[in-house]
């Protein structure tokens, strides 16, 4: 009786999909989810996207990007779906859409791009893989794989998103589509390109930054002895080889048109670069964090992360962690130490391993109490130090007091004395210095007789690559120069 549902299911979905008709090609279309139920689910992954995504908050740069998204939605196979744009405030290098017409494009994208052409050509793209029904496509196949998913059987009117459903989508997301559907939005964005006015290479000119993008991370990456983080769609990317992709489109005739570039670079003057003020952000080897209002100085050679949950700082097969961890008052006033602290949290033994302690002491950085920790972990097959630091931070009382965790994990003894810098830097922002604060952000110039990447990069906040950083945000990664008397990004 199981199986013969079962293969009732499969009839029918199969008859359904018999009945679709793909909004671009026309033809018969292998898809078991009804438009309605798209609409459903990318409403229901939109509302997700915002509860765990933070929107850019620039008026003019979002109403500027929404109407040209808009006007290529216009001009596509679905022009009547309720399309949606959004900025997402982060300064990853990527793009993405979703299920029913919601298109996301995330600030580090934006800043990358030299012409409104370019914008549009990611956006047509993008509304590419939507209009196709990319997503639906790939959800529907997997859906007859394995029946039991069971998305288009919603039990939900409208096309409520369940978990199962939510998580197929995810993962089609975020790992990127199949070559074949890239290279169909490829080809469909040129056409959107081409019938809203703009210049049909516009689509192989970001390609091309698209690929500088990676060549750029594997070259800082090996410099700083990491694995490289590439790829559009990121890491998972199922992309075709970006070369390839530049070549397809450069092999079919392209219409000149519009390219709008000082009108888009001028948009974009101000634009946050970088991790954003709230997150904090480096300025000269220097981490300023406004919120939590503290600040520390790192030397030149060692690479920064800054990741959600805490800051790592390495050098060769040396490493420092800086987490912060929520503390009572009460246990304040109570006479808690930061010695106490570090007791409390931190394991001073390891399987297999022999720890000597090597130093303990009090400590008073910068109007900061604590307390530090070396060890010395000797293993069968290795020997590291390790030193534990807390500070505690109760100065400002309407603030919950934190305690700030230094973690090094330092290969040789005298990797201690060159971190210490790093702590010994650790310190309080004044309020002035709080109120003046600001984060990295784009500034448009004219290009001037004299001026060079190199001369612009050596007084830029950039620090150790943003001569390579400068280059790829103007297009020009790994060599060339702009024009006397253009405009040109740098960061301030």
């Amino acid at each position: 009786m199981k199986i013969n549902k079962i293969i009732i299911h499969v009839i029918l979905l199969t008859f359904l999909a018999s009945c679709a008709k793909n909004p671009v090609s026309g033809m018969p279309d292998f898809v078991t989810i009804t438009e309605q139920q798209e609409i459903g689910m990318g409403r229901t992954y939109h509302q997700e996207i915002l509860k765990n995504s933070k929107v850019l908050d620039n008026e003019e740069i979002t109403k500027y990007y929404v109407e040209l998204g808009e006007k290529i939605a216009k001009a596509s196979h679905r022009p009547n779906l309720d399309w949606k744009f959004t900025i997402i405030d982060d300064p990853t290098f990527n793009a993405f859409a979703t299920p029913g017409g919601y298109v996301y494009m995330y600030r580090g994208l934006l800043a990358h791009f030299n012409t409104e052409a370019e914008l549009a050509g990611v956006l047509s793209h993008e509304i590419a893989h939507i209009t196709a029904r990319h997503a639906v496509r790939g959800m529907s196949t997997a859906q007859v794989t394995n029946i039991l998913i069971g998305i288009a059987a919603s039990q939900v009117p409208g096309g409520s998103l369940s978990n199962s459903g939510f998580n197929l989508l995810n993962q089609i997301i975020n790992k990127g589509y199949s070559r074949k559907y890239e290279s169909e939005a490829d080809d469909i964005a040129k056409d959107y390109l081409g019938k809203t006015g703009y210049s049909q290479d516009a689509m192989a000119d970001f390609l091309v930054t698209m690929k500088s993008s990676d060549e750029l991370e594997k070259d800082i990456a090996k410099k700083e002895g990491r694995p490289a983080s590439v790829g559009y769609h990121g890491i998972f990317s199922t992309h075709p080889a970006t070369e390839d992709r530049i070549d397809a489109m450069n092999e079919t005739e392209s219409l000149e048109g519009k390219k709008n570039k000082d009108e888009f670079l001028m948009m974009i003057d101000g634009l946050p670069y970088g991790t954003s003020d709230d997150e904090g952000y480096v300025r000269y080897n220097v981490f300023y964090h406004p919120f939590f209002a503290i600040k520390f100085t790192f030397p030149k050679l060692w690479n920064f992360q800054n990741l959600p949950d805490k800051l790592i700082l390495t050098k060769n097969e040396s490493q420092i962690m800086l987490m912060a961890d929520n503390i009572l008052r009460d246990d304040i006033e109570n006479g808690f130490t930061p010695k106490e602290y570090l007791d409390k949290n931190i394991d001073k033994t390891s399987f297999l391993s022999t720890n000597t302690l090597i130093e303990e002491k009090e400590l008073n950085q910068n109007k900061l109490k604590g307390y530090t920790y070396l060890y010395e972990t000797e293993s069968m097959v290795d020997k590291v130090y390790t030193r534990y630091t807390v500070y505690f931070d109760i100065i400002d009382k309407d603030k919950k007091p934190k305690a700030w965790i230094f973690v090094k994990k330092l290969k040789e003894i005298a990797d201690d004395k060159e971190s210490n810098i790093i702590e010994n830097s650790f310190q309080k922002m004044t309020q002035d210095e709080i109120d003046k604060s600001k984060g990295l952000r784009i500034k448009v110039i004219r290009f001037k007789e004299g001026m060079s990447y190199k001369e612009l990069a050596s007084n830029s906040p950039l620090g150790r690559f943003a001569e390579g950083k400068l280059r790829l945000l103007n297009g020009h990664y790994p060599k060339g120069e702009p024009e006397i008397g253009g405009l040109i990004k740098i960061v301030e």
